[in-house]
């Protein structure tokens, strides 16, 4: 600095905070002040007050962008005489390319056009701070002719200094950039605007060199003037430009970093080494509720919950130390109070020499995806209309119990239950009401049980129940008993009152199998066997069960190919005119002939027919044979009688009945009025609501409609009104004893009595004595059947009695 100190110029020198930490003696002799009186702003002081508004504020605006600056304006000296002097500054760099702070150097002008020597001595200062200078420096006339530049502009041009004199020819194969990036015309720039307006200009400018790299400037551009010229014309320009390439692209990297900050979906903190927040992002304040200014400052311990201890942070922090990173999940706490789970990662920054200078932490709230998973975990081991454990889950269950149980010597039961009747349910008012009753079933049920214990919908109207520490097999009983009685009770759904109840069937452990699979099957077992016995009951496994099963196995298969194999055979019975004696009709009775089991009892195959569903298309067998052998009888010359056949109620309800009826008669090849169609009671009321539709079209292919075993079921008065029947059929089981039972003599006395009334044919089944032959009589029943006329026969032995044409009462005991 001795060298500055004899210059003749004022020269000054700041630092990076703007304060000015040096001046020549040039300087303080002009000023007569001392230099601890210009250190720092003090030197403003001299500065005239019309001019330093605007020589502090380019002073600092260029500081800010660390260019090159020149100004004048009007400097008190040490005889108190205000001199005018021109001040140049530009920024320094050390050899790393940092930047360092100002020089400037200021010159007294104020004689500047009355001594020659001085704009020569400036001239020379200019040149060797032009030579000096990391800015390139381009000075051009108005006609675009290089008169100076320095050495640094053709470095940062990229080109000689030959080429840079040959200006107008080399400018043509740059490209000039606004700040976007996009081309602008060499008119635009700085140095063609500060020509035509007369009037600095300065502005950021790109440059698509000729070696064909890009470079970013900060071009600043003053007019020069001449001196003579009272018009102030414009007679060149001088141009300064700074590199600004790599600072731009920290810039872009700087401000592409804080978009991708700012607008993060996860909430990030940075915090200094001593764990104090310095940043935080939109996201940290929608998920924990502080704002930055109530998060900056703080430490992240305003989030903890509570929830962890001492150990785990300082588990935490020892991965931090060591690795440099934690991952995991934690518990924290927003400020209205409310707790959250957070997916946490921290990661330390750390300088050149390792040491850490600061943290940054990215937390998201999880709650979702937590709530999530625990759907998902949920769903994937319990059923989603109950929300009682599912097969997958009941399976792990009861291999615990079964773990447990062997383990330390103690009985375990599992039920196996299977709502009664839940299909009529389902398919007569929607699936919508049997899920809501299969609700409130599960509801029930759970309320059955014990914590300990496990209640499972397997699926349909199928549950499972596994009951732990069974001492006694009458505990599971007890158990069974209370599920029957509160299912006594009706569910209220929807505004309609529905009753059902279970079947349930038991199988304990160790006794009826040790494994899931020997246990499940003989509860499986044990609950057929409680339907076989009236259902609304439970039933213990034992081994006369798994007979009973295998048996029904093997039926049931038998079943599946009887129709194929022609084993079926229809059976007839005769319908008799009491006073006359006289034929007027044929009951149709199914009859099984298996070529292994040979002859099976209706009653065992029936219901089971029903159950696995073949009862269709056996029906439709029964009908189109029925309506066959009755055109047979008419064409083989006898007197025409009708042909009675009983309907399923899984036939009337599953199948096109009306379709199946008529085309059964258009085959038979007879008249409608020869077939009869028995359906049941239960049948009518649970047929829904499009039952009268069906039974109007059956009405209209001519066929009779019967009320088989007539008193057994609801007996509403209110569907015989409404229901087109033709005859109302007593059942047998009151005609049996009701010379013997006066309940039974009443009931089918007011029967009889009720068909008068609804001009309703009865007929009796069943009558086998002459003694209930002659009650049916004496109280006015126009026909009956039974083993008095006839049993069933076949259809060739039933010819026999056609010819006869009546038939005598005669008591017949049936096999």
């Amino acid at each position: 600095m001795s060298l500055f100190d004899h210059l003749p110029a004022l020269i000054w020198r700041s630092g990076l905070n703007a304060k000015c930490n040096y001046f020549n003696q040039t300087w303080l002799a002009f000023t007569g002040r001392s230099f601890e009186e210009e250190y720092g702003d003090g030197w403003t002081t001299g500065v005239h007050p019309e001019d330093f508004d605007r020589c502090v504020r380019t002073y600092l605006e260029h500081f800010a962008v660390r260019t090159p600056f020149e100004m004048e304006y009007r400097l008190r000296r040490h005889d108190g005489e205000y001199r005018w002097i021109i001040d140049t500054g530009r920024p320094i760099f050390d050899t790393g390319g940092e930047f360092v702070g100002y020089i400037g150097s200021c010159l007294d002008i104020t004689d500047r056009r009355n001594t020659e020597a001085e704009l020569r001595e400036r001239e020379t200062r200019l040149g060797t701070l032009l030579a000096s200078m990391g800015e390139g420096v381009v000075m051009r006339d108005v006609d675009g002719r290089l008169l100076a530049h320095n050495v640094a502009a053709c470095e940062i041009l990229g080109l000689t200094s030959e080429q840079l004199s040959e200006w107008r020819r080399v400018e043509e194969r740059i490209t000039y950039l606004d700040d976007d990036g996009n081309p602008i015309r060499a008119s635009d720039t700085p140095s063609a605007r500060a020509l035509r307006a007369g009037l600095p200009q300065a502005g950021m400018l790109g440059i698509d060199r000729a070696d064909g790299s890009r470079r970013w400037l900060w071009s600043n551009a003053v007019p020069l003037f001449e001196d003579d010229d009272p018009t102030g014309r414009v007679r060149g320009v001088v141009t300064t430009v700074a590199d600004i390439t790599i600072r731009r692209a920290h810039e872009e990297q700087s401000r592409l970093a804080w978009t991708v900050f700012q607008n993060s979906v996860e909430a990030i903190i940075v915090t200094d080494a001593q764990e104090r927040i310095l940043s935080v992002n939109r996201a940290f304040t929608e998920v924990t509720g502080y704002t930055a200014e109530e998060a900056i400052g703080q430490t992240p311990r305003l989030l903890r919950s509570g929830h962890h201890d001492k150990s785990f942070y300082e588990a935490m922090w020892r991965d931090i130390d060591i690795m440099g990173f934690w991952q995991g999940e934690i518990h924290d706490r927003r400020k209205n109070g409310t707790f959250y789970p957070s997916s946490l990662s921290i990661s330390a920054v750390r300088n050149k020499v390792g040491r850490v200078t600061h943290y940054v932490a990215v937390l998201s709230d999880i709650t979702e995806r937590k709530a999530s998973e625990a759907r998902i975990a949920f769903l994937a081991q319990h059923d989603p209309l109950t929300g009682l454990p599912n097969r997958t889950l009941l399976r792990d269950r009861l291999d615990q119990a079964l773990a447990n149980a062997t383990r330390h010597g103690t009985r375990i039961a599992l039920m196996f239950l299977d709502l009664d009747r839940f299909k009529t349910i389902n398919d007569s008012l929607g699936h919508m009401t049997g899920d809501r009753l299969l609700q409130g079933v599960a509801q029930r049920l759970t309320s059955c049980v014990r914590e300990t214990d496990t209640v499972s919908r397997q699926g349909g109207d199928e549950f499972l129940i596994v009951l732990t520490d069974v001492d006694v097999p009458d505990d599971a009983a007890r158990v069974a008993e209370k599920i029957l009685g509160l299912l006594q009770a009706p569910f209220d759904v929807d505004g309609q009152q529905l009753g059902t109840s279970f079947s349930i069937g038991i199988a304990l452990y160790p006794e009826d199998g040790d494994s899931v699979e020997v246990l499940m099957k003989n509860a499986d077992t044990a609950m057929y066997h409680a339907k076989e016995s009236g259902r609304n009951t439970y039933r213990f496994f034992d081994e006369a069960m798994n007979i009973n099963a295998l048996e029904r196995l093997h039926l049931e298969n038998g079943l599946r190919h009887a129709l194929a194999q022609q084993e079926f055979q229809l059976y007839y019975q005769p319908q008799v005119d009491l006073a006359s004696g006289r034929i007027i009709g044929m009951e149709a009775l199914l009859r099984w002939f298996s070529g292994v089991m040979g002859g099976i009892p209706p009653a065992r195959f029936i219901p089971l027919a029903e159950e696995c569903g073949l009862i269709v298309p056996i029906g439709e067998w029964v009908l189109h044979t029925a309506c066959r052998q009755a055109a047979a009888w008419q064409d083989a010359g006898y007197p025409p009688i009708p042909v009675a056949v009983n309907l399923s109620a899984l036939q009337f309800r599953r199948s096109d009945i009306v379709a199946t009826v008529a085309a059964a008669l258009t085959t038979g090849g007879i008249d409608g009025r020869w077939l009869e169609l028995e359906l049941t009671e239960s049948l009518l009321m649970q047929s829904g609501p499009d039952i009268l539709t069906t039974l109007g079209r059956l009405k209209a292919l001519g066929v009779r409609l019967s009320i088989d075993d007539f008193g057994t079921g609801y007996s509403s008065l209110a569907y015989l009104k409404r229901f087109p029947v033709d005859r109302l059929k007593v059942d047998q089981s009151f005609v049996r004893d009701l010379t013997d039972d006066p309940d039974d003599a009443t009931i089918v006395r007011a029967i009889i009595q009720l068909g008068h009334n609804l001009h309703l044919d009865v007929i009796a089944e069943g009558t086998e004595t002459p003694e209930q032959m002659a009650f049916l009589l004496r109280e006015g029943c126009a026909a009956a059947q039974g083993y008095l006329f006839s049993p069933p026969l076949p259809a060739k032995a039933v010819t026999g009695l056609l010819e006869a044409g009546s038939l005598p009462a005669t008591p017949i005991r049936p096999l």
